[in-house]
């Protein structure tokens, strides 16, 4: 199993002690003097790869941390690929709350990058309908947005919904 997929399998905990630093801060916006106050908003960056992911959404340092650990975990799969793909996404039904969630799409998007982004050969290799596989990139915003991005890059038309 490559690096990047232990590292998004790890629990929050792990992941953050071993390949993230944290930054704590006042976050700005609405929130009244508590807000003001408190350092609670969280910024981290994860340290191979430069990527950084914050968040100042709750009043709770805590919550903010696993939603800046979330969204890192997300921007690590969108953007980190292993080639070749190592097929071992155990079943094509994922829920976008999962934690797995960020390994399935990284996982995708590696069989997807494999096949040149040709979605159909993908879907094949996925073992799914075309449109079925579609559906599952457009359902998340980001990773269709990555997705379509991708078929561009590599000179291919856009796909419309």
């Amino acid at each position: 199993m490559k690096e990047r997929d232990l590292q998004l399998m790890q629990n929050e905990e792990d992941f953050v002690k071993a390949h993230c630093t944290l930054e704590f801060f006042k976050g700005s916006g609405a929130g009244g003097q508590h807000r003001n106050k408190t350092s609670s908003a969280v910024r981290i960056m994860h340290i191979a790869s430069g990527l950084g992911a914050e968040d100042c959404t709750e009043r709770s340092q805590h919550r903010n941390r696993s939603n800046a650990v979330r969204k890192l975990k997300m921007l690590i799969a969108l953007n980190i690929r292993n080639t070749p793909a190592v097929e071992l996404i155990p079943r094509m039904e994922c829920s976008m709350n999962a934690p797995d969630y960020p390994l399935f799409v990284a996982q995708l998007l590696d069989i997807i990058v494999d096949c040149k982004c040709d979605h159909k050969a993908a879907a094949l290799r996925c073992n799914i309908s075309n449109s079925a596989l579609v559906k599952k990139l457009a359902r998340d915003p980001a990773l269709w947005q990555k997705f379509c991005k991708l078929r561009e890059d590599s000179g291919l038309p856009q796909l419309h919904l």
